[in-house]
């Protein structure tokens, strides 16, 4: 469903993942209802640039370099003003 308008039903959600491009979320399994969600969230408690072809790796080999590379890079590709960010 790309490039589609999807309309959301009164009492129901569209939910996204924690990571916009590589999240298994309401892209693929639909709305919820609003009587499945309980809390919000309170904060962004990390944000990371992640490299645009990282959302392909999928290999074992793949996923050990990417987690490298964000344990090497934390410090300047963590998006500081993001981080611990209040949600309103």
């Amino acid at each position: 469903m790309q490039g589609e308008d999807l309309v959301v039903p009164s009492g129901m959600y569209f939910v996204m993942g924690d990571n916009r491009s590589n999240s298994y979320d309401g892209r693929y399994w639909g709305l919820v209802p609003r009587a499945n969600l309980i809390g919000r969230p309170l904060f962004v408690y990390w944000s990371f640039e992640t490299p645009e072809d990282d959302l392909y790796n999928t290999s074992p080999s793949e996923r050990a370099s990417s987690t490298l590379h964000t344990a090497l890079h934390f410090f300047d590709e963590t998006r500081w003003s993001r981080t611990f960010h209040r949600v309103n």
